[in-house]
This record gives structure tokens, C-alpha cells and sequence, in this order.
């Protein structure tokens, strides 16, 4: 079979005016943002590490609106601090672009994207990582946007964290990240070969996250940290206080989202 027979790579560019026919049919409990629209909200911090309780300091800010529910889990979206919403975002790039759907029908155009990374060349783990395009090794993305080995986050989005992070004197690097849908397959080979791509670290949502917002026209970037390093022959963990790095994690892409 020749690669271009692969269904993944065939793009159709199909009418898509009935594209809410889901979400206008009465099933979603959209009528809960109500009051998101009237206070003007149009941000977005999609946060991936669970324990979101313990983040105290933002937590005792929430008040949940909204509950994302799928077949498997049920995933919260919280009013913070009546200035931007923050939704626990659901692994993988599937389930998550379909979170970033259900807010986008209802105005949210604007999404940072805050969690982990694993570094698969030797950097720094204590910086921050914010990816400035992500290698499509993923399934979603073909669904949004033309094949090609790469989508770019947003400009501006980037251009405010990195802001926010110099403001807070913040170790940070930019560059490449390896967005997969198999977590086991971080193989050596596989890992070399995102290596000569430029890639510094592996995840599971950018690349799919990032497609949809180009397609659609609003805003997607995020704010990484590295939890582990991985070549495809070593493997090194990080040690650190996950609950304060987190904390810190979404402090400063709240206040990247609101920088004008």
C-alpha cells in the first residue's frame, strides 16, 4: 500500500455549516455559560495534572460552571477569579480537542495549554518549555488541517508567556515538541528520528490542539514543564514539589491570557 492510500492523511474540505447540530440540539448544558458571556470572558486555561484541589491558592478562587462529560470521565470547568475559565482537560489529543470544541461554541477563543513534557535531549528540567511548533505524530490533526510534519502555536499567545516568564525571571526555553498518541512507543528509533526533527521534548495534546485552533481561527499555545528525561536508552526522573510547580504553572498562564 503506498502511504498516500493511508486514510489518516486524506483531507477533506467539506462544508461545515452544520458543524453544531450536536451542541444546538439541547443535549450539552450550554446554558450554564450564560454568564460567562455577559462578563465578556473569552480565555481559556487548560490544565492536564489532576489534583487540582491541591492547588489551593487558585482552588479556593473556582467556582465550577460547566462539567465536560464523556464516556469515561467527567472533567470540571471552573469561573477563576471571574476572569478566565479553567478547564481540567481530559489526556490525549482526541479527548481534549473535543473539550476545546464544546468551549469554543460557547466564545472562548483564546487557550493556553499548562502541564508536562518529557525531554528526550539534554536540557535543563528545571526551565519552563514553551513549544513554538508541534511534530504531528498524532491521529487529530488530520481531521483539522492539511497533512505536514508540523503546526505552530499561536504567536502572540507565546509572545505573553514568554513575557509573563522574563517579568517573573523565569528559566524558559522555546523550540519543538514531539506531540504522539502512544505512550509506549517512544521507541530509540523513533525518538532519534524527532531528535533530527528539532524536537526537544514528547507529549500528547500540542499538535492536536494547536490544528484546531488554526483551523478555526482562534488562539493555542502552552506552557510546559519537563518531568522526566528520556533518550530511548536512559531514563531520568525529575524530583520536585509537584503541587507548588503546578501552582506557579497556571499563575503565571492566567496572567499571560489577561496581559493585553
Amino acid at each position: 500500500m503506498k502511504i498516500e492510500d493511508c486514510p489518516i492523511i486524506e483531507y477533506y474540505d467539506d462544508d461545515m455549516s452544520n458543524l453544531f447540530m450536536f451542541f444546538s440540539n439541547g443535549k450539552k448544558e450550554f446554558w450554564r455559560f450564560a454568564k460567562i458571556k455577559e462578563m465578556g470572558i473569552d480565555s481559556c486555561v487548560l490544565f492536564f495534572p489532576r489534583d487540582f484541589k491541591k492547588l489551593t491558592r487558585t482552588y479556593s478562587k473556582c467556582k465550577k460552571i460547566y462539567e465536560f462529560k464523556s464516556a469515561s470521565s467527567i472533567s470540571p470547568v471552573y469561573l477563576y477569579d471571574n476572569k478566565v475559565l479553567i478547564a481540567l482537560c481530559p489526556l490525549g489529543g482526541a479527548a481534549s480537542i473535543n473539550l476545546m470544541e464544546e468551549l469554543m461554541f460557547v466564545g472562548i477563543k483564546k487557550f493556553i495549554g499548562v502541564g508536562s513534557s518529557g525531554a528526550i535531549r539534554k536540557v535543563d528540567l528545571e526551565q519552563y518549555f514553551v513549544p513554538d511548533k508541534a511534530i504531528r505524530d498524532e491521529g487529530s490533526s488530520y481531521h483539522y488541517l492539511k497533512p505536514s510534519r508540523y503546526v505552530e502555536t499561536d504567536e502572540s499567545l507565546r509572545k505573553n508567556i514568554i513575557e509573563v516568564l522574563k517579568e517573573h525571571k523565569e528559566k524558559y526555553d522555546t523550540g519543538v515538541v514531539w506531540t504522539t498518541d502512544a505512550i509506549y512507543r517512544e521507541t530509540p528509533g523513533r525518538i532519534k528520528a524527532r531528535l533530527a526533527d528539532g524536537a526537544k521534548a514528547v507529549e500528547m495534546e500540542t499538535a492536536s490542539l494547536a490544528a484546531v485552533a488554526k483551523a478555526k481561527n482562534i488562539k493555542y499555545a502552552c506552557l510546559l514543564y519537563y518531568s522526566d528525561f528520556n533518550d530511548g536508552k536512559t531514563w531520568e526522573t525529575r524530583i520536585y514539589d509537584k503541587y507548588e510547580l503546578r501552582q506557579e504553572l497556571v499563575d503565571l498562564a492566567v496572567e499571560a491570557l489577561l496581559k493585553k
